[in-house]
């Protein structure tokens, strides 16, 4: 697929769920190439909370808190994502590091459940792009199958 190659690397296809809300997997993600749509799901419902490209990040509260993962990853379009195991944190971070990284998580893991609870209200303002029906159902669809295939 790439110039990205190494024990490291990690594609994704169009579709694919990278990792599931509420799963235990605590690596930290850097997007090489390709769009990933990070959401949390309420019943059917699904709410985008970001859209991320090349040059982002995703899955540091995780790596920091070792908490469950907070949203749902799928890819939008084929991805190559250099994948940071959690244990590089152990022997690269300082200790005082490692604890205001934990602090900033337990604020944003607060905020995350009160989107989760509420919702997202937006007010003429430019940002994450709302799914249509057809998105979300497919989405939902992919988030269903991902979850009965990790339960076997």
């Amino acid at each position: 697929m790439s110039d990205l190659s190494g024990p490291l690397s990690h594609e994704l296809k169009k579709d694919e769920v990278l990792c599931l809300e509420g799963e235990f997997d605590h690596d930290l993600y850097f997007v090489h190439k390709g769009e990933l749509l990070v959401c949390v799901l309420k019943g059917s419902q699904i709410t985008p909370l970001a859209y991320l490209e090349k040059g982002e990040y995703f899955g540091e509260m995780s790596f920091f808190d070792r908490r469950p993962r907070s949203a749902t990853v799928i890819a939008t379009q084929d991805c190559e994502l250099v994948r940071i195991p959690v244990k590089e944190l152990e022997k690269q971070f300082p200790l005082w590091l490692y604890t205001l990284a934990t602090s900033i998580c337990k604020k944003l893991r607060h905020v995350d459940e009160l989107i989760r609870v509420k919702g997202i209200k937006k007010k003429n303002v430019k940002g994450i792009r709302p799914l249509d029906i057809k998105e979300q159902t497919h989405y939902f669809q992919l988030i269903k199958k991902a979850r009965a295939e990790r339960a076997n």
